[in-house]
């Protein structure tokens, strides 16, 4: 995250920081598991039969989606004030910090994984940090409008989509088919030379994709997240009442949009319409997901509610890029080969929730050991140093 002084640090940032880190993972794991496509259409590979593989997917697309990356982008335009003001309102002085956040960004996608979404919040944030003066109305503005427009892009899509008709399955229209996944499935387990190739052909991709046609959505929620911090919506100073009209009435409507998508793919058979129009509906009902969790965090914050379960969440926050990486590397051993485990495309999706919560449990108790020790993370205090030009105090004390 961008630079915060003891001073300006907001726990509750810290909170839902935390829980979008983890929220993102619920996501990721099955692009780390399986071909990416798979999240969409969750029978091309391995068993989609039992009960137990179907809610889970259910439950990942009603209750999660895209909702953690949209609450960390926003959180990261809220930060993106607090440097600012630190660095005397010169938002020109957040480019080498964000230079270096592009490099490791860079090296995560490239070497590692290539969902990384590092890399398009650096340079897009490289633009955004430029309006940071804006009036609070244009910032609201601009944010919804960018989002808006991404997805009327992401509809007309979804349009042009269901004209083609099921001739065609999405799948293979992107050439995944049986033996290009199985092809898939043998480099990763080869090992992780071998895969190297393949993943950063993927990584530059996914990169120009989410550039050409989701920068309008990052973009949008950086500026709603500075919105939000100068608003005072993200540091909790809105009634109570206010956040939780916000919060049911948000959770409501996202849940209700994000599982009519899924149900309806599901019961269709995943056809390429119904696909198109789940993604649509994971568009915008993601978004609501986030403004809900994000109010039910200051509401909580504000009648000191779960007061430990959001502590530990705050640990986590604090050091969210450690552990985006530290999640990385525990699922590149374990589904590439050598000298990881190559259990690509190996394991259902109820293997995956045990998996993902055994994850999650060892993010929180990790994080609160290691910051009782330690300032910073340690991507953190790497991304500091960089940027101050010397290593910065690690140990607390």
């Amino acid at each position: 995250m961008p630079d915060e002084t003891p001073s300006q640090r907001h726990d509750v940032l810290d909170e839902v920081r935390g829980f979008a880190v983890l929220a993102m993972f619920a996501v990721n794991i099955q692009l780390f598991a399986l071909v990416w496509i798979a999240a969409d259409i969750p029978g091309l590979q391995g068993d989609f039969n039992s009960w137990g593989d179907r809610a889970v997917w259910l439950v990942t697309q009603t209750f999660i989606s895209q909702a953690g990356t949209a609450l960390f982008i926003t959180l990261f335009g809220a930060a993106l004030v607090l440097s600012v003001r630190a660095a005397r309102r010169n938002p020109t002085r957040q480019w080498p910090r964000l230079s270096w956040l592009l490099l490791l960004g860079l090296l995560h996608a490239h070497l590692f994984w290539y969902g990384d979404i590092l890399v398009p919040l650096a340079l897009v944030a490289m633009i955004v940090v430029a309006a940071n003066g804006m009036a609070l109305r244009g910032l609201w503005g601009l944010g919804l409008g960018l989002i808006g427009f991404t997805g009327l892009m992401l509809l007309a899509g979804s349009a042009i989509g269901a004209l083609i008709g099921d001739s065609i399955t999405a799948a293979g229209a992107m050439g995944f088919n049986p033996e290009a996944i199985a092809d898939i499935e043998a480099l990763y387990r080869t090992g992780f030379m071998a895969r190297l190739g393949y993943n950063m052909s993927i990584a530059l991709q996914s990169e120009m994709m989410q550039i050409v046609f989701m920068s309008g959505r990052i973009a949008g929620c950086l500026l709603l997240g500075m919105a939000g911090l100068r608003s005072g919506f993200l540091t909790g100073t809105w009634p109570a009442r206010r956040y939780g009209w916000i919060a049911g009435m948000a959770l409501a409507l996202g849940v209700l949009v994000c599982l009519a998508g899924a149900w309806n793919a599901m019961a269709s058979g995943f056809s390429p319409a119904a696909v198109l129009q789940n993604r649509v509906a994971q568009y915008f009902g993601s978004l609501a997901l986030a403004l809900g969790y994000a109010a039910g965090f200051m509401l909580a914050a504000k009648l000191d509610l779960a007061r430990a379960a959001r502590s530990a969440l705050a640990a986590v926050g604090r050091m969210p890029i450690s552990n985006y990486f530290a999640q990385t590397l525990l699922m590149t051993l374990l589904f590439v080969g050598f000298p990881g485990l190559g259990q690509f495309g190996q394991i259902d999706r109820t293997g995956l929730a045990l998996i993902l919560v055994s994850v999650w449990v060892a993010q929180v108790f990790g994080s609160i050991f290691w910051l009782q020790r330690y300032r910073y993370g340690p991507v953190e205090w790497v991304w500091r140093s960089l940027s101050a030009g010397r290593p910065q105090q690690w140990l607390r004390g």
